[in-house]
């Protein structure tokens, strides 16, 4: 009878052990949660460091805090867009760029108070640049499909 013990020593084997964890890892990657993101048929979100935008029951929001946009882009469908300040200071939303407004808004700016919430309505698909006309260093792109 031939000796195969030879040929099984240098394969090498996975523990058991290693199997579970990697069991564990995987499901809890594919697993839903509240935070996790939007599948694509919501919103895409382009996110700054550490900060996010949530896609809520009708709507997507972004929130204002430390002087600034929670993101700095997002796609969004034709609709609002809330903005949740967080901030202990208004902020006087528009379409522009550092501060700005452009000359012909297609959207009508909105001012939200401190720790207060607001809605762009974009009723128009197209890139809009959303800029806070108080604090020149909030920007932000909207892209509406």
């Amino acid at each position: 009878m031939p000796d195969h013990s030879a040929t099984h020593r240098h394969r090498p084997r996975m523990p058991v052990a290693a199997i579970g964890v990697l069991v564990l890892v995987l499901a809890a990657c594919s697993a839903s949660s509240p935070t996790s993101e939007p599948p694509a048929s919501q919103a895409a979100v382009s996110q700054a460091p550490s900060v996010a935008a949530s896609t809520a029951a009708g709507g997507t929001t972004v929130t204002l805090s430390g002087l600034a946009f929670s993101v700095a882009e997002i796609t969004i469908p034709v609709g609002p867009l809330t903005f949740v300040s967080e901030d202990s200071v208004p902020h006087l939303l528009a379409e522009g760029q550092n501060g700005v407004e452009v000359s012909t808004p297609r959207v009508q700016k909105v001012s939200i108070n401190p720790n207060s919430q607001g809605d762009l309505v974009f009723t128009v698909a197209g890139d809009y640049n959303i800029t806070c006309t108080i604090h020149k260093t909030m920007n932000m792109v909207v892209h509406v499909q």
